[in-house]
């Protein structure tokens, strides 16, 4: 898996699961509408549901469902990256025309002539799990300019669901995958205390979930750690102490994830001061390598070390 698509990749095979979908718009999507869902109706859309100019975006998710017999799209735009994305407004805007495109144009002639015709709800989610706050309008006519001039501009709204937003006490009290995978994703980075917390507590709660979600949840959490962790076996490692292990067991296994986390971060800053043009051995002395990671960093960018 590519290092930089592994937490989209991750998320979107949670979400993947209709029964993981269905609970992410209960838990996060503030409308009425979501109670009213046929869960029978709900449908994941192939990734060639809307034209090649979205190809791209391999972490976005499509789900078509009916409510009261109507045709709903809910659009899951997964941001998961460290700063927010100020032309989302547009982006929605594209996205939601690219859907609706194809709806009227894989509809029949006669069909959509008829007065009657009416194309799909598509409701446009921003799925968002950067440090930054997320300071971008959520109402497009505010990215028009003079958009409150006039009425009758086009204008809709997204839904965002920022992790920063959402507590922790009610992420952990409901026991399931969705919720239990935000909770450790809003102490990324935290440190080892935290994440030993959230894992534990979830831990402690387990008999709770649904088998299948709890399932849902490792798998989610060796896609994650499989990234941060040298090799299979220390993953593994990690799990079962996760399933079957005491608090020791726990706290080795967080430690290793965080140990590796740092080194792979000090690896990513030294592979970035050679490509600005700095030597192996200035990256060396700046970032205090062990030779271990010196060894790391040449193999990583494919050179030799060169003189100062």
């Amino acid at each position: 898996m590519a290092k930089d698509n592994y937490h989209d990749k991750g998320y979107k095979g949670l979400l993947s699961k209709k029964r993981n979908f269905i609970k992410f718009l209960r838990h996060f999507v503030k409308n009425e509408c979501v109670k009213l869902i046929d869960e029978s109706s709900l449908r994941l859309c192939d990734k060639g549901f809307v034209n090649a100019l979205f190809k791209e975006l391999e972490s976005d998710l499509i789900y078509s469902a009916k409510i009261a017999d109507r045709d709903v799209y809910f659009y899951v735009i997964t941001e998961l990256q460290s700063s927010v994305d100020f032309t989302m407004p547009f982006r929605v805007l594209r996205y939601i025309w690219a859907i609706l495109e194809r709806e009227f144009f894989s509809t029949p002639k006669d069909e959509r002539k008829r007065a009657g015709f009416r194309l799909p709800l598509v409701v446009p989610i921003v799925f968002y799990n950067g440090e930054d706050g997320w300071n971008v309008t959520r109402n497009f006519k505010h990215y028009l300019q003079g958009g409150d001039l006039l009425e009758g501009v086009i204008d809709f709204e997204y839904t965002l669901v920022d992790i920063n937003l959402l507590d922790k006490e009610y992420l952990l009290k409901n026991h399931d995958a969705i919720c239990a995978a935000i909770a450790v994703d809003k102490v990324r980075g935290k440190g080892s205390e935290q994440l030993f917390s959230i894992l534990s507590e979830i831990r402690r709660f387990k008999s709770g979930f649904v088998p299948e979600e709890l399932e849902d949840l490792l798998t989610w959490l060796k896609q994650i750690l499989g990234y941060c962790v040298e090799s299979d076996e220390d993953v593994e490692k990690i799990i079962v102490s996760f399933k079957e292990g005491g608090d020791a067991e726990m706290r080795t296994g967080v430690s290793i994830l965080l140990d590796n986390t740092r080194n792979e971060g000090i690896i990513i800053a030294a592979l970035r001061l050679l490509s600005k043009g700095k030597s192996i051995q200035e990256a060396v002395d700046l970032l205090d390598l062990s030779d271990k990671q010196r060894e790391e960093v040449e193999a990583r960018a494919g050179q030799e070390a060169k003189p100062a």
